[in-house]
């Protein structure tokens, strides 16, 4: 009998479904981007159900390219979704959508509930994160529940591929203190996408996942496994936040004392226990060092690729690169563990020097610190198109 459509034999005799991209726990499935962003729900909540932590989540954002998919591919799982606990409330704006998922954390300080946390998720484009940015202010400042967590995903179109105008989410998020992960592919959109949802519990503070267009559009091979992603909390354990909604007075005090002194901190502990910012390329007699994140970073393999440079060439000229997993807060350890003995940082990146600013401030005054180059040269002069 001929396969049908959503069925395949792979080598070896087994078949394959396409259903099996979001039930298959172990090997490698290939994946879009929207693919990967709707599996990572289910993958913690099957990381959960181990754990014997019983949590739901709740979905709800407006729909906008590069993300404008997700809502559709949720609404074409929604018996899988449902089987884990998962409920997608397309908002009417952003602002609200927004408002709803905060909503998820307070949800169990008013009567009862069937479940220990529920994890929110918001997505929109990033002119909805514009518009959204007050209610997602007001939410990152109240925090996170413990055994729940909030997560805002940002697409983002810096080729304005689908857009009026290019959009880079990193600096409003930024403003907004919510630590930001960038993935590159959908195996970093399965990865990052877990650890956004960890982090916002480890840190108490909401957590952002930058999606590009390339990103969301593309599809590549991942690799999935109940014990690929381990995530580490060393000493510090879960947080001690609880989020309040009273915004007033001495409360309010706390809440700022708490997101500035206590909760940012702990995201970039939690970047550093998890290793989200790694030295990808190394050699004894580095002087040059290129730093980039998510999509970015696979832009500049390819470059040195095609220009023939090979990890043996790169370590030969004394090339290191590190790529950043998260973009906001950087972590300033890494950095100067990375740029230690380096003549110069080239820092490549879309749009803005955001990353550019973060690191000058970071080796500002330090002895022997590198000169570092972005968007221009030594002579002013434009390096990297914006």
């Amino acid at each position: 009998m001929t396969p049908s459509i959503t069925e395949a034999k792979q080598p070896g005799g087994r078949r394959f479904r396409l259903e099996d991209r979001y039930l298959r726990e172990e090997g490698v499935l290939h994946l879009s981007g929207i693919q990967a962003l709707v599996r990572v729900l289910l993958d913690r909540s099957r990381r959960d159900r181990l754990n014997e932590l019983h949590t739901a989540t709740f979905v709800s954002g407006y729909e906008g390219s590069p993300l404008a998919g997700y809502d559709i591919e949720l609404a074409r799982r929604e018996a899988l979704l449902h089987e884990h606990d998962v409920v997608h409330r397309p908002g009417l704006n952003e602002e609200l959508a927004a408002t709803a998922v905060m909503g998820s954390q307070l949800a169990g300080q008013i009567g009862t509930s069937r479940c220990d946390g529920v994890v929110g998720i918001w997505y929109g484009k990033s002119p909805g994160l514009d518009r959204a940015s007050d209610a997602l202010r007001h939410a990152n400042l109240v925090g996170t529940e413990p055994s729940g967590g909030a997560v805002a995903l940002v697409g983002d179109d810096p080729g304005a591929k689908s857009s009026s105008v290019p959009c880079a989410s990193e600096a409003t998020l930024a403003d907004l203190a919510i630590p930001t992960l960038y993935p590159a592919d959908a195996q970093d959109v399965l990865d990052f996408g877990l650890h956004a949802q960890f982090l916002s519990r480890f840190s108490g503070l909401w957590s952002g996942v930058k999606i590009t267009t390339a990103v969301a559009d593309a599809a590549s091979a991942a690799l999935v496994g109940r014990d690929r992603i381990l995530v580490v909390e060393g000493d510090a354990g879960r947080s001690p936040h609880q989020p309040s909604s009273m915004l007033l007075g001495a409360h309010l005090m706390a809440l700022e004392r708490s997101l500035h002194e206590v909760r940012l901190p702990r995201a970039v502990e939690y970047a550093r226990l998890n290793g989200l910012n790694r030295v990808v390329q190394r050699g004894p007699s580095d002087r040059i060092g290129i730093l980039t994140s998510g999509k970015t970073y696979l832009d500049v393999r390819e470059a040195l690729r095609i220009i023939g440079l090979t990890d043996e060439d790169l370590a030969r000229y004394g090339i290191r690169i590190l790529k950043l997993g998260m973009i906001f807060p950087l972590e300033r350890d890494a950095v100067i563990e990375f740029a230690d003995g380096l003549d110069q940082v080239v820092v490549v990146e879309e749009k803005r020097p955001f990353l550019e600013a973060a690191v000058k401030a970071t080796l500002f005054g330090r002895p022997d610190a590198p000169f570092v180059l972005g968007k221009q040269d030594q002579d002013g002069r434009s390096l990297f198109s914006r």
